[in-house]
């Protein structure tokens, strides 16, 4: 084993030794590829990185020559690659009565600069922003909406445009900073940024330099059975510059703001900016993606280059462009402006830490934060990789991305064997809020499990990337022991603690704590198996105090849901949207239900619930007045003439729940897990307690 040496105080010509130790990762990597190339090093090699901060200025590339290698940190130490700025030279002045501090940049003028993040006293700074909305409870209330809109008629959910009329009074004509301001929709389950908006002052209408790709309102219908039209905040406007700790940077004139918070001055406030977007890309050779003479099956891998104990701190962000299309529905014809954002989950958004046509790599223990996209990202190609024991947190998207191709793509770009291990994963969808905790889309024979996953915009973790009942991918992936809470915040709808998408065989949702999740408009569950899901075992789980039911199954066949938890979901107990006449959406049996709720069990847009899209059975049902609450078809009583309310007499006469019980099950709550008394009736019934105190982060000595 060769072990090198890096230090901020080093320099990159050195011999890399502990006396005279490398100064930047971009230096180590050229200098390790030089003694390989000269044959003066074989096999790995450690590059011990010492305390101190390296800044970085820009991404740093490694391909299959700089595999067997890892950058650790050295024994005690807690290096950082900052890949911001200190801005100094700050001119105090007032505007309006308030303290303000500018500073020019002449780059940004001549179009050689922009920044659109900027962090002060390690903190996220807010941009400008008309209303003050930001990605938490109380700061999702502060928005706008749509007023009106063309061929309103048209209410297909890819019926999005570029034009719309706000409300009146909502938006000014005499903001001079318009037209360099973003309009930020948040609708159904996504944001979407459209840029360049252009009004038109004599009609009220404004244009946009992209499109919506969603129909310009809030989601399908509301609980009237109407359609409220979509919110929107406006970000980076001059105008908004008004309260203390926001901040704007002019296009056009190169000029910083900075409103300060009270007490900061230019000498006690660090203010950074970024100067990069992502840290590391490692990339192997596919055939057909470059110039290269490379065999259909010859992949040249980065393999086993890995990284620990490092905090890369501080990244930018753009919008990227997105698909005009989301997988496994039509594709939307006609028009010839890019849409607005992700059809979902972020998907066009990059990670910080970026890794391609890998194996054997690995981040472990580190630290991502104040960033702009995802944390780390294994994209296609990636196999026997790893993510473990990182802190993850004030990130612009989400935490862990993984994915490869489709059944359609190239084997050698397919993607499986992850572990995405005991990371704390927090406060992130910052920028891009439809940003997941751990998001896996094409991926098989991975392991998620004891993740630590809070305060996001949407959903805990998401597998699986094809919608209905064609064959995928992904498979045999294992959800366990996580613990995910506080999610949703109440900004985007439809999403969940833990989400599934499509057929996965072997698949099991087992043993996570989900907890306190609200969507803004309907779909606020625990699990949530959405279109098709099937083959998914779900067993285990504690889901409580959900805007809608801990447990919802759009529509599949042959799941299996036992010997779970779900609790105080405030529209339902379980739930399923679609019913398929013909089959069954899960097997519902042993399962712990404890009210209060407004249902017990709900139907959705299709069919009655009560015609046998589960099969239910052996469950301990529980309200604590004492009544079980009614089943409810609250949409299709209206659509189809079903009826609104089932009794729970009605609903065992209508076959289900026969070999149920209606009894306290005698839990005890505790913070960490809930106890199941040895003497409650649900153990009669079949059901097998589980120790959920094990769930999340793990000390690292007992890390599987």
């Amino acid at each position: 084993m060769h072990v090198f040496h890096l230090s901020p105080r080093g320099r990159d010509s050195a011999p890399g030794s502990s006396s005279r130790p490398w100064a930047t990762l971009a230096g180590a990597r050229d200098q390790i590829r030089r003694l390989r190339a000269a044959g003066k090093i074989s096999g790995p090699v450690t590059v011990q990185v010492h305390a101190g901060q390296y800044e970085q200025t820009e991404t740093v590339a490694f391909d299959p020559a700089d595999s067997f290698t890892h950058y650790a940190a050295a024994p005690g130490a807690k290096p950082v690659f900052d890949g911001g700025e200190r801005l100094t030279g700050w001119k105090v002045g007032q505007r309006n009565g308030r303290t303000e501090w500018t500073l020019d940049f002449p780059d940004v003028v001549a179009g050689k600069r922009f920044f659109r993040s900027l962090f002060v006293n390690s903190r996220r700074a807010p941009r400008a922003r008309f209303p003050k909305f930001s990605p938490d409870a109380q700061g999702a209330k502060h928005v706008l909406r749509v007023g009106e809109m063309l061929e309103p008629e048209k209410t297909g959910l890819f019926d999005g445009r570029d034009t719309f009329k706000p409300r009146p009074g909502d938006v000014s004509p005499s903001w001079a900073s318009l037209p360099d301001a973003e309009f930020v929709l948040l609708h159904y389950w996504v944001e979407e940024r459209l840029p360049k908006p252009a009004l038109n002052p004599r009609t009220g209408w404004i244009s946009f330099g992209r499109r919506a790709g969603f129909a310009l309102y809030e989601a399908y219908v509301n609980g009237h059975g109407q359609r409220d039209h979509a919110r929107y905040y406006i970000d980076n406007l001059f105008e908004a510059l008004t309260e203390p700790g926001e901040w704007y940077l002019s296009r056009e004139t190169g000029r910083l703001y900075y409103l300060p918070r009270p007490g900061e001055t230019p000498a006690n406030t660090e203010i950074r900016a970024p100067r990069l977007h992502t840290f590391v890309r490692a990339t192997g050779s596919v055939f057909g993606e470059s110039g290269d003479r490379i065999d259909v099956h010859g992949t040249r891998h980065v393999r086993g280059l890995g990284f620990s104990g490092l905090t890369f701190r501080h990244a930018d962000w753009y919008s990227p462009l997105a698909e005009l299309h989301m997988p496994g529905h039509p594709i939307i014809e006609g028009h010839d402006q890019p849409i607005g954002g992700s059809p979902q989950a972020a998907i066009a958004v990059p990670g910080t830490l970026q890794f391609r046509a890998a194996r054997d790599c690995a981040v472990t223990d580190c630290t991502i934060e104040r960033i702009g996209f995802h944390g780390i990202e294994f994209g296609p190609g990636c196999r026997e990789c790893s993510a473990t024991g990182n802190l993850l947190h004030d990130l612009g998207a989400g935490g862990i991305r993984a994915g490869g191709v489709d059944l359609d793509g190239l084997g050698e770009r397919r993607t499986g064997n992850l572990r995405i291990t005991d990371n704390h994963i927090h406060h992130i969808g910052r920028v891009f809020h439809q940003g997941i905790g751990v998001l896996l889309t094409h991926a098989a024979d991975c392991t998620v499990a004891h993740n630590h996953i809070h305060d996001t915009c949407y959903t805990g973790i998401s597998v699986g990337w094809c919608w209905g009942f064609r064959d995928t991918i992904t498979r045999s992936n294992r959800i366990e022991h996580n613990h995910i809470h506080h999610i949703g915040a109440g900004v985007l709808s439809d999403m969940g603690g833990i989400y599934t998408l499509g057929i996965q065989p072997d698949t099991v949702l087992r043993g996570n704590h989900l907890h306190d999740i609200r969507s803004h408009d309907y779909g606020g569950w625990g699990v949530y198996l959405d279109e098709g899901s099937s083959g998914i075992l779900v067993e285990h789980n504690l889901v409580h105090d959900t805007k809608d039911a801990p447990f919802n199954v759009h529509y599949g066949h042959e799941n299996v849901v036992r010997n779970n938890i779900f609790a105080r979901g405030q529209n339902a107990l379980c739930s399923v949207s679609r019913n398929e006449p013909g089959y069954f959406a899960a097997s519902f049996f042993q399962n712990i239900l404890i009210g209060p709720s407004k249902s017990l069990y709900r139907g959705g847009y299709r069919d009655d619930i009560s015609r046998g899209a589960l099969v239910a059975n052996a469950n301990c049902l529980w309200f604590p007045d004492g009544k079980v609450a009614d089943s409810l078809n609250p949409e299709t009583h209206r659509k189809e003439g079903n009826r609104l309310r089932i009794s729970y007499p009605a609903w065992r006469k209508a076959g289900h729940d026969q070999l149920s019980i209606v009894a306290d099950p005698k839990i005890t709550e505790r913070k960490k897990t809930w106890l199941v008394a040895k003497n409650s009736p649900a153990l009669k019934l079949g059901f097998k307690p589980w120790d959920w105190s094990k769930c999340g982060v793990r000390p690292k000595a007992k890390r599987g």
